[in-house]
């Protein structure tokens, strides 16, 4: 098949659901019973169903990582129906009857006409205070002056991109307005309701007040939105802008994986120091299959390590090194943007990233 809705099912009664459904959204159906005759389709389909009788088979046959997998069930999806969908990253798990207009959205989404898609790129620091935030937020600025771009925090527990900005008392959409959302976000409006900072929309994790009026800041927690909900947003933003940046944690969550399934490159940023390339083959060892297509940016530490010597041990290529530029440490104490003209170390680093990433390609 080229496209369409593919279902995995060999329930008479879920077939028969969702058939209806297709029909209500204007879909075609192509219904598979066997778990081993997907690989041929499983990529091809606009949108995959995955029905509760086959959703472990699915998940065992090692099939790749696809965007738009839902597991579909008549009833209560139980705790193997949950770790399945999981392993295999689908997005949400619909019941039927219950969450049938969600799916019929879907579906209509599926056989909506192509828009031109944003290019999704992560930013992960290979330790603890590598430098990702302040990259990302580089390389967000950098891009801004060719194409819409939007900064997506991905880290609930980081210290916020709105704080390293000076953006926390812009006006505009933060995660914790997304926490209740269900279905699809409208690409228009969503965009049109994030925040505004240098030239770029923010969407950030965010800080509220408490009761007695005091100034405590409540940042984000991973437990504040569901996959759902950034697989919605995922799909919003690739739809609304050109260029998409990630501020990626370090520690596997319920935010963070729906981004590494999507992405189009990686960005992994690693001090030039002992102890940051040990940890950053850690955590290769740990998520390294799920860092797709990664470039290497080498920050200099004054450790005497050679950049070329990091990405050696490593096994990753050299896409550019970053040195130390006073200017940006200040702007990131005082809450100030990182770049200003397009000058500077950390300008250089972010237009050779760009270009690395074949850039041109994310235009819209």
């Amino acid at each position: 098949m080229a496209a369409g809705v593919l279902l995995v099912t060999a329930g008479a009664g879920l077939t028969g659901q969702v058939r209806r459904l297709c029909a209500l959204a204007g879909s075609g159906c192509e219904v598979e019973r066997e778990s081993s005759a997907l690989r041929g389709m499983w990529r091809q389909a606009g949108l995959v169903l995955v029905g509760d009788d086959l959703v472990a088979a699915v998940a065992a046959a090692g099939l790749p990582r696809r965007e738009r997998v839902f597991v579909v069930t008549e009833s209560r999806p139980d705790a193997a129906c949950w770790n399945a969908a999981l392993s295999m990253g689908a997005r949400r798990v619909l019941t039927l009857p219950e969450d049938q207009s969600d799916l019929v959205d879907e579906l209509r989404a599926a056989e909506s006409p192509d828009r031109a898609r944003g290019r999704l790129v992560g930013v992960i620091g290979g330790c603890g205070g590598a430098g990702a935030s302040t990259l990302a937020s580089g390389l967000a600025l950098t891009a801004s002056a060719t194409w819409p771009t939007v900064l997506i925090d991905g880290d609930p527990l980081g210290g916020g991109l709105d704080v390293l900005l000076g953006a926390e008392a812009a006006a505009g959409l933060r995660w914790g307005d997304l926490a209740g959302t269900r279905g699809r976000l409208d690409p228009a409006a969503f965009a049109e309701a994030l925040c505004q900072v240098g030239g770029i929309a923010l969407l950030a994790w965010g800080m509220s007040m408490e009761p007695a009026g005091g100034a405590t800041e409540r940042r984000g927690t991973g437990e504040l939105v569901a996959p759902a909900v950034v697989g919605a947003v995922i799909d919003a933003a690739v739809q609304a802008f050109g260029a998409v940046v990630v501020d990626l944690p370090r520690v596997a969550g319920p935010v963070d994986d729906p981004f590494l399934d999507a992405l189009d490159a990686t960005v992994l940023v690693v001090p030039a120091e002992v102890r940051a390339v040990a940890a950053t083959a850690s955590l290769i060892g740990a998520i390294g299959g799920r860092l797709t297509a990664p470039h290497l940016v080498v920050r200099e530490s004054g450790s005497g390590l050679a950049a070329r010597d990091v990405a050696a041990s490593l096994g990753l290529e050299l896409v550019a090194v970053l040195r130390h530029e006073q200017s940006v440490q200040t702007a990131g104490q005082r809450g100030d943007l990182p770049l200003r003209r397009g000058r500077g170390a950390l300008a250089q680093t972010c237009e050779a990233v760009l270009a690395s990433l074949d850039a041109p390609a994310m235009a819209r």
